[in-house]
């Protein structure tokens, strides 16, 4: 029965990721240089800029990680931005100081579609992808979702999961099929692997994951 009443949930999560599907795109950062005092003179520049997207509402989410630059220790990020398309990110950035003097470069730019859930923390967190392996039937998928949506839910409330995004997979032929990822707080990476196969779309071995250290989530 819980299937049954959680199902039109999960299917009405799906129909809003595919109608505001590109709305977030999930960012890595990575130092260009070896330099640290390029790095920590224009720190506060950088930072200032930055928080200007902030103030804007553009930055969703924010992680911050630690670094070596030289020998020495400096914070870098990973952050959700709000944007059309990859090359909107891209032209957001470019105009920052560390991206106009070559101090940073993008690692990584993911679209994870819309975010549907949020728990504000300070924590050490881990981002938990799924990617489905194969068309699956519309019947199967909404009893995949359901399951794992609820059960994303309860982590939420627990205080696990602070924020979630559905997407939307593209397959040949046209095929689409709603995923999801998740933003997880655990003591390591072997703690989300558990987490991961507890998810009924990996027991059923119909999707495959991936996990990313994001490190510290701030309130923003």
């Amino acid at each position: 029965m819980k299937l049954l009443k959680f199902a039109p949930l999960a299917l009405g999560l799906a129909m809003t990721a595919t109608q505001a599907h590109s709305a977030a795109y999930g960012v890595s950062l990575e130092w260009k240089t070896d330099d640290a005092l390029t790095v920590f003179e224009g720190m506060n520049a950088q930072r200032s800029e930055f928080s200007k997207l902030v103030e804007q509402g553009i930055i969703h989410d924010l992680f911050v990680r630690h670094s070596m630059v030289d020998g020495k220790q400096f914070p870098i990020i990973n952050f959700v931005m709000e944007a059309d398309s990859a090359d909107q990110v891209l032209k957001r950035l470019e105009p920052l100081p560390f991206f106009k003097d070559d101090v940073v470069k993008i690692a990584d730019i993911r679209d994870i579609g819309t975010k549907w859930l949020d728990k504000e923390m300070v924590q050490n967190t881990y981002s938990l992808e799924l990617t489905w392996l194969e068309p699956q039937q519309n019947l199967l998928v909404d009893q995949i979702l359901g399951k794992d949506l609820q059960k994303v839910v309860n982590w939420n409330a627990q205080g696990v999961v602070t924020s979630a995004y559905l997407s939307i997979q593209d397959f040949d032929g046209n095929m689409k099929q709603p995923t999801y990822s998740i933003a997880v707080q655990a003591r390591d990476e072997g703690h989300v692997q558990e987490m991961a196969r507890e998810l009924e779309a990996v027991k059923t071995e119909s999707a495959s994951y991936s996990i990313m250290y994001l490190g510290y989530k701030l309130n923003i």
